[in-house]
């Protein structure tokens, strides 16, 4: 991994992280509608020479410290270090599906960027859910199907407006010469 490489990750991992630090409660439960996702995978979609998966890793330990070190900060007594460890789940499980829906993505026609965002927000919430269950964690039981499916929607739509503006900027605003990075996410070899 050459210079350049090295610092995107580590400020593409730094932001999700801080973007994790943001967040809005879904019906209540554990569940955690987070923008460390949205940074994350919008990073991945402007820089397809990266591999999701040891990335979507390193992110999600990313946000799994920066959780912990704002709770110790706010002084947070009584805060759930296992809750904030079982995140790197979602962000491990989003990464695999993404990497074979979206980068993969070998159909005749391809799957729509949306709905392969979708497909892959889903995946890692589901690998969560069912490891928190393991875990005993029955928060999420009050957590809906539909939340989860509209929770996946709007992050993927906010990914795509993400990596729009990025290109726009880049493109228009700095006058760089670059691909449009929603035109095609598939990686080739």
């Amino acid at each position: 991994m050459d210079w350049f490489m090295f610092m995107y990750v580590s400020i593409l991992v730094l932001l999700s992280a801080l973007g994790s630090l943001i967040q809005m409660p879904v019906a209540g439960a554990d569940f955690r509608f987070s923008a460390g996702i949205v940074v994350l995978i919008a990073g991945l979609l402007l820089n397809k020479k990266l591999k999701p998966i040891p990335v979507g890793i390193i992110a999600g330990f990313a946000v799994f410290l920066a959780r912990v070190l704002y709770a110790t900060v706010q002084g947070i007594e009584n805060f759930d270090l296992l809750s904030y460890f079982l995140e790197v789940f979602f962000y491990l499980g989003y990464v695999v599906v993404y990497r074979l829906v979206v980068q993969k993505d070998d159909a005749i026609y391809g799957t729509p960027l949306v709905v392969g965002l979708s497909l892959s927000d889903f995946g890692g919430n589901a690998l969560e859910y069912f490891i928190r269950l393991g875990a005993g964690y029955e928060d999420w039981n009050t957590t809906s199907l539909t939340s989860l499916l509209i929770a996946a929607f709007v992050r993927s739509v906010l990914i795509i407006l993400a990596v729009y503006v990025a290109y726009v900027l880049v493109k228009k605003v700095l006058g760089k010469d670059m691909d449009n990075p929603l035109e095609s996410s598939r990686v080739i070899g």
